[in-house]
């Protein structure tokens, strides 16, 4: 069961999305599996691991995280990764 539910619209291509999302992933020691329609992903923060799963829809990106650090809230998450994906 998914401990945040995150949906964030985005403009340009879905391709450039999940390859600039896997790269900075992957760039920052963590695991990102998928394909342009959904996939999964984990990474270390300094509290702990955050992993989960994605979707995309259309313009949306949904993610939903299935484990992460007691300490870090979803809002804080989704602050994060709205700073990310612009």
């Amino acid at each position: 069961m998914a401990k945040c539910n995150i949906s964030i619209d985005f403009n340009g291509n879905p391709d450039e999305l999940i390859r600039s999302a896997e790269q900075a992933i992957s760039g920052a020691g963590g695991s990102f599996s998928g394909s342009t329609s959904e996939g999964n992903f984990a990474i270390n923060s300094p509290l702990g691991k955050v992993s989960g799963t994605y979707t995309v829809l259309g313009q949306s990106f949904n993610i939903s995280i299935t484990d992460k650090p007691f300490l870090v809230s979803c809002s804080k998450i989704e602050d994060e990764l709205r700073k990310r994906i612009k």
